[in-house]
């Protein structure tokens, strides 16, 4: 039996009627809200990645679906974690003695390297060199140039939950004040380890929710509230795993908004 499954901030899960998926899709088709798309720990957000989408867009897309097509007898899980929760837990003070900046004022710098090696716990990077960006001729590709820049803890514009969004990709860490192009206050290695510092407490067994797929089964989530990743490929290593993903685009003023400017006016 297919169903669909609604993960919001607490992370509870719905499971209604496959009939209200088709007019879920039938609403995002005659509206246009496509982003193309096709694992470690990441909300899909702007840069189209292999293990993650890319696709140069912003803002971040605001809710995903994902619907199973085939599955291994055996891994392939999605795992699932409250990023409302993750923001409860931040070990703020740890952060700031430690790296001189508040996890609230933190903007994180993504950048879609060319070789990258993905730390164990999917939230961060252990090594990057290169970039999507450059092309044979030694230029760039405008749409990948620059990267991404996006608060780490935001303002859930529906709800108005304190929560938190990010990927793997970490190029470096800037104040939320600084100008887009003063230098970062932390380098790659720094930033890295802060990322996976700030999401530790919150990806702990206790508060991640693993979904074993069914094929039919059709997953809709908010990239603002929920961060997800896949198990690993070596657990079905020579099996089928496919899903077909549709992303829905947010509007340029839906962008992320740092929840320190939220709780400042």
């Amino acid at each position: 039996m297919c169903c669909f499954i609604f993960a919001h901030s607490l992370l509870h899960f719905a499971i209604v009627p496959i009939t209200l998926c088709i007019y879920y899709l039938i609403f995002i088709y005659k509206y246009n809200l496509f982003v193309n798309s096709c694992d470690n720990n990441h909300y899909d957000k702007t840069h189209n990645q292999t293990n993650k989408q890319t696709n140069s867009t912003h803002p971040p897309p605001d809710l995903t679906t994902m619907r199973c097509l085939s599955t291994p007898a055996q891994g392939g899980e999605t795992l699932f974690a409250s990023s409302v929760k993750a923001a409860q837990l931040l070990p703020t003070s740890t952060l700031q003695s430690t790296y001189g900046i508040h996890p609230d004022e933190v903007r994180v710098n993504y950048k879609l390297f060319d070789k990258y090696a993905i730390a164990p716990e999917g939230t961060h990077l252990l090594r990057a060199e290169g970039s999507k960006g450059e092309t044979e001729e030694g230029g760039w590709d405008v749409n990948l140039k620059e990267g991404t820049s996006v608060p780490l803890v935001i303002k859930e514009r529906n709800s108005g939950n304190k929560s938190m969004v990010g990927t793997y990709h970490v190029a470096s860490i800037s104040h939320l004040n600084d100008p887009l192009d003063a230098p970062p206050r932390l380098g790659f290695e720094e930033a890295n380890r802060y990322v996976a510092e700030a999401w530790k407490p919150g990806l702990q067994e206790e508060h991640v929710y693993k979904h074993q797929w069914k094929v039919g089964d059709l997953a809709m989530w908010s990239n603002r509230l929920v961060i997800h990743t896949a198990t690993s490929t070596k657990y079905y290593e020579g099996e089928e795993r496919l899903h077909t993903r549709i992303r829905m685009r947010a509007r340029e003023e839906d962008s992320p908004s740092a929840w320190k400017f939220f709780i400042e006016n």
